[in-house]
């Protein structure tokens, strides 16, 4: 969810991770305690599904600042980590206005790789090459901020770069990028081709005005929700210049939605608009989930006579993606809080999203469900920012228990981790005020690169969903083996420790999971901790961290 600033006459943009974008409402109020039991419920652990899982929950792993923006040898370091950490693919920001040349020459083939600067391509080039020779896949979110001459006059500078895109413009934009990673481009004086990509995300949180804007507009007077209609055009246009380039849902997973978890009910151009009705609006249903007629319909550029099967024929990209991807942030909650704002879908609420989606196709006829793409995740911790953020511990356990909420549901295909390094602070503001530590600090490591104790929960997660337990009684341990090669047969050891004491084996389990999960029940002798030890295929032994249990009577 990083808001990208920009400079208002162009030029390469910033891609330092502000927060704030998405607290304009709901969550907002919650930033005092008081206000907290008014905004937040407590729900059940998972969203749906068995948990029986039997295909790959990719592992998903974002850090630009690593990735695009440094050098060579820091890129190929950071991957080498995340090699160690056992992460599938990396999420990597396309900034159209990155590559796209400042001022729009005459004659620009807009759709041509070539016709860009060749030096805007070098990051792109340099993380999809060194990710391929690790074995990491690449995921190309392709999105604003972009040239001011595919925008339309923004009143405000702050939106120049998104404002009102042109969607003709930016399935240019997309085609260009999907020729030039469709495996066959070779680039001008170039030895070799380049790699694929097969995976594809469109935009990155139009619900929220620091992606797209303006997400209100005047119809007749009255304030009409105006990022869906935006969004929903350039889906077209993008699904459009991937599948002019021979990238397609048949050979290529790409994605819609990428939608931010929460937004705030007023109705002004510069707030952000919560998933729920978003995604209505982009489906062009009402509140009911039933398609919209009328002046309704038209004020949205929806049919006005509520037709069905021609709007599906119209809008493949909205009926035919892989699946939809959402930004599941609970931001300082546990991952089990809820909203109670049923138009916010927090990661405990997911089944507010695919309901909506469900009752959405079926409506239109389209007897599908779309799987769920968490594509954006993680916990900000304090320290290193003194006025917000969790616990170090708490952030290891929360994305431990994400990681298994996530694998509670059966329609999540991947889960997300963002940041690997702790943002540098925002130093146009006094050092140590709340501006300046208005980045996100949801790194796995501090800027400095010591590592955060989340750094061992990612690499090896476990979670013991009711740590209090009677005497006697058997605990359920979940875990996962996420550095071992998936699909492969597996098998580690549940540890007790006591809280003095030596380590003890209480069980040793096997898995053949797609993505090394695993879980089991053990008897602990009393209170204390699990954890769960593996040996890699290279002889080292890993450790999960300790998680506490107690029992009671």
């Amino acid at each position: 969810m990083p808001q990208i600033l920009t400079p208002a006459g162009g030029g390469r943009p910033s891609r330092r991770p502000r927060r704030g974008v998405v607290l304009a409402g709901g969550l907002a109020a919650a930033l005092s305690v008081g206000a907290v039991v008014a905004v937040i419920l407590v729900v059940a652990l998972g969203s749906s599904g068995s948990g029986h899982r039997h295909g790959l929950m990719e592992s998903l792993f974002q850090d630009d600042q690593l990735l695009v923006d440094s050098p060579a040898p820091t890129v190929s370091r950071t991957l080498d980590t995340l090699r160690s950490l056992g992460v599938d693919r990396v999420r990597i920001t396309v900034l159209w206005a990155s590559i796209a040349p400042g001022a729009k020459p005459a004659g620009f083939r807009a759709a041509d790789p070539a016709a860009y600067p060749a030096t805007a391509w070098v990051p792109y080039d340099r993380v999809v090459t060194l990710a391929r020779a690790r074995g990491i896949d690449v995921d190309f979110n392709v999105t604003a901020p972009g040239p001011l001459w595919a925008m339309q006059h923004a009143p405000n500078p702050k939106y120049a770069t998104h404002y009102s895109p042109s969607a003709d413009a930016f399935g240019h934009f997309v085609a260009a990028v999907g020729k030039r990673y469709s495996g066959s481009y070779q680039p001008p004086g170039a030895t070799t081709k380049l790699p694929r990509v097969s995976y594809w995300t469109v935009w990155n949180e139009p619900n929220q005005p620091g992606w797209l804007a303006p997400q209100f507009r005047t119809v007749s007077g009255r304030p009409v929700v105006n990022a869906p209609r935006l969004y929903r055009s350039l889906v077209d246009s993008a699904f459009a210049g991937l599948r002019a380039t021979g990238h397609t849902t048949s050979t290529d997973t790409i994605l819609v939605g990428e939608l931010a978890p929460e937004g705030t009910e007023a109705t002004k151009t510069e707030t952000p608009i919560p998933p729920l009705p978003f995604l209505r609006a982009m489906y062009c249903v009402d509140q009911s989930e039933k398609p919209l007629t009328g002046a309704a319909a038209t004020a949205l550029g929806c049919p006005s006579n509520g037709g069905t099967g021609a709007f599906v024929k119209a809008h493949p990209a909205l009926f035919d993606p892989t699946g939809f991807a959402h930004h599941p942030y609970s931001f300082f909650l546990k991952p089990s809080a809820g909203f109670s704002d049923p138009n916010f879908v927090p990661l405990s609420q997911l089944t507010r999203l695919e309901t909506a989606l469900d009752s959405i196709f079926s409506a239109y006829g389209v007897h599908r469900q779309l799987p769920i793409y968490l594509t954006e995740y993680g916990y900000e911790t304090n320290p290193p920012d003194p006025f917000r953020g969790v616990p170090l511990a708490k952030q290891a356990l929360y994305l431990d228990q994400a990681q298994y909420m996530a694998w509670q549901d059966s329609r999540v295909r991947s889960m997300a981790q963002f940041l690997l390094v702790d943002s540098a602070p925002n130093t146009t503001f006094p050092k140590n005020s709340v501006g300046y530590w208005s980045t996100f600090q949801t790194g796995l490591e501090f800027l400095g690169g010591k590592r955060k104790p989340s750094f061992v929960a990612y690499r090896l997660p476990i979670y013991v969903p009711k740590p209090f337990f009677a005497r006697g009684a058997t605990v359920s341990v979940w875990g996962m083996l996420r550095p071992a090669k998936n699909g492969t047969e597996q098998q580690a050891q549940i540890q007790y420790r006591p809280r003095h004491g030596a380590a003890q084996t209480l069980a040793t389990v096997d898995t053949h999971d797609a993505s090394g999960f695993l879980s089991t029940n053990v008897a602990p002798p009393g209170s204390g901790s699990l954890r769960i030890l593996w040996t890699a295929p290279d002889g080292k032994v890993l450790r999960s961290r300790a998680a506490t249990i107690t029992q009671t009577g």
